[in-house]
């Protein structure tokens, strides 16, 4: 990997895990919506770090889709990959606010599987 690819995906992965650790902290301000979006936040930038490395298109969330499923079928990705990615995708909160009803304790829970889902990213480089 080039010096310039490898800071992409190191300031990916740097952010998905800030990103994760933000949930608890915006939960205890009182800040569901926020806590919802940095799930997502979380999700999206450790699949664009896995996508960056491999030199694939990671700009929307059509792309991070299919890197997922890339991962699955490529390299043998667990299929936690895209259920994992899938049930962050449903916190989500920019220009889908209306779409799913937002509670905290479905925020606290889908932490685990996000915290998964970047584990299993970086494991497969």
């Amino acid at each position: 990997m080039t010096t310039a690819i490898t800071n992409v995906v190191d300031r990916h992965r740097k952010a998905s895990w800030q990103s994760l650790e933000q949930v608890s902290v915006k939960l205890e301000h009182g800040e569901l919506e926020a806590a919802s979006q940095m799930l997502w936040d979380a999700a999206a930038h450790g699949v664009r770090a896995a996508a960056a490395r491999r030199g694939w298109p990671h700009d929307s969330v059509k792309d991070l889709m299919k890197v997922v499923v890339r991962l699955m079928q490529e390299e043998d990705g667990p299929l936690d990959l895209n259920s994992n990615l899938i049930l962050a995708y449903g916190f989500n909160r920019i220009d889908r606010a209306w779409e799913i009803p937002l509670y905290e304790d479905d925020v606290i829970y889908a932490k685990g599987p996000v915290a998964d889902l970047l584990r299993i990213l970086e494991s497969m480089d």
